[in-house]
């Protein structure tokens, strides 16, 4: 072949070629969840890649903890705009933030870059690594973002739920106070409140809270007035005053395998701390600090038929928004509530906002757990009304006076039926009428 009959050819990429990083970006929308103050986020980022033929649209993924890791966790779904598409988005932020119990709040381009780069400079501070992917996310750590302490505000109303009970505010407070996230515990504050009380204490997590009114010696009341807009040298004018409430609070507190029952005096001027007191701090040991925590646990034993399908995410609606974790012995679904009304609850318990849980054996069993009779029934509702009931064989009902799934997982049975025989407790009635 002579030169003058060669041709020239360029190489058109195809959409399976394309890429998220590079070229023109453009913003589409993206969310944040409202669950700032349970200490951490989840951020999607919606782009458009106008350059793309196919992969036209860029999701981001970003997780963020504000007590000690920072931003922890980013993954990203490139694709077109299709119902195929969608559900793998929808599924993508389930997975990151189905245990969150929050809802999805709309933000600007503007607060999401913001959100990031706070997030960035967290992890430099601290010397923490940011998360592979930079090369598609590192576009928006500059120009560096700043915001007004009214857009600051507005953005953390964004990430926060309703505030509509003292008890959700005071234990949402204590979380933030002992988790030393002192940014979010101060957005609950009026005026100036100290809110580092306990300085010598590591960032804890806050096992469980009880609240009482505080009911005074000598009067028995819980109200106590503050006089406002008083000038020296006038006489007192007690028609204008704010009413407080005072409550008191007993936090077990955990960090780095150790247990403290912190004693506190929390004071509300309607849905705002105003004070914030001291009173208390022992050790306790992890025998005590169990004997707080102990609870019920429902649990419902199914058998599957030698022919079941694979018990999967897609096997039940509440599978679906699980959190799926491997044991050496099956695979256990971890289902979470979809909203934190726990935190409303005069006791709170960390665990609260577990719905349930699926263990699913190698050996051919299905397990039901929930620390509350609402919870099973939910679970064997949710197992009734999918395809899987076509497939399962009820064995046996329990209520245990402390959880034991836990210790069943890591004993070595392949049967509940043995590991229940071999810890010498008795089942329920089968048709009990749960």
């Amino acid at each position: 072949m002579t030169a003058e009959n060669r041709h020239n050819f360029n190489l058109i990429k195809g959409g399976l070629n394309e890429s998220a990083s590079g070229g023109a970006r453009e913003f589409v929308g993206a969310s944040v969840t409202n669950t700032r103050l349970m200490g951490v986020i989840s951020m999607t980022v919606h782009w458009y890649l106008p350059e793309n033929s196919q992969m036209t649209d860029l999701y981001q993924f970003f997780y963020f903890d504000a007590e000690e890791n920072g931003f922890e966790t980013y993954s990203s779904l490139l694709g077109g705009n299709s119902p195929v598409d969608y559900r793998r988005v929808v599924k993508a932020e389930n997975e990151l933030a189905g245990g969150l119990g929050g809802e999805q709040v709309s933000i600007t381009e503007k607060e999401a870059r913001y959100i990031l780069q706070s997030y960035a400079s967290f992890n430099r501070e601290r010397s923490l690594s940011l998360p592979k992917g930079q090369e598609e996310y590192g576009f928006m750590l500059s120009p560096a973002v700043t915001l007004s302490d009214e857009e600051l505000n507005i953005l953390m109303c964004k990430q926060c739920p309703l505030l509509d009970s003292p008890n959700q505010v005071i234990t949402y407070f204590l979380m933030r106070c002992f988790g030393r996230d002192f940014e979010a515990a101060k957005f609950l504050t009026k005026g100036y409140v100290r809110t580092n009380l306990f300085p010598d204490l590591k960032a804890a997590t806050l096992l469980k809270n009880t609240i009482e009114e505080y009911q005074d010696a000598v009067s028995g009341a819980n109200t106590q007035y503050r006089q406002t807009g008083k000038e020296p040298g006038k006489v007192r004018d007690f028609a204008t005053f704010q009413t407080l409430k005072s409550y008191m609070c007993e936090s077990l507190l955990e960090f780095g395998g150790k247990y403290y029952l912190a004693v506190t005096q929390v004071s509300l001027e309607h849905l705002r701390v105003v004070k914030y007191e001291k009173l208390s701090l022992f050790r306790l040991s992890a025998a005590e600090a169990s004997m707080m925590t102990r609870r019920s646990e429902f649990i419902t034993v199914m058998d599957l038929v030698s022919y079941a399908p694979e018990f999967t995410k897609d096997s039940t609606a509440l599978a679906a928004r699980s959190m799926l974790t491997e044991h050496e012995g099956g695979e256990l679904f971890m289902i979470f509530r979809d909203n934190n009304d726990h935190v409303k609850k005069p006791i709170y318990l960390l665990n609260d906002d577990v719905l349930g849980i699926y263990y699913v054996l190698d050996a051919g069993q299905l397990i039901l757990a929930s620390y509350s009779l609402d919870g099973i029934k939910a679970l064997e509702k949710d197992l009734e009304e999918s395809y899987m009931d076509d497939y399962v064989v009820p064995v046996s009902k329990y209520e245990f006076k402390e959880p034991v799934l836990l210790e069943f997982i890591h004993s070595g049975f392949d049967d509940f039926e043995d590991f229940v025989e071999a810890i010498s407790l008795e089942p329920l009635d089968p048709d009990d009428g749960r």
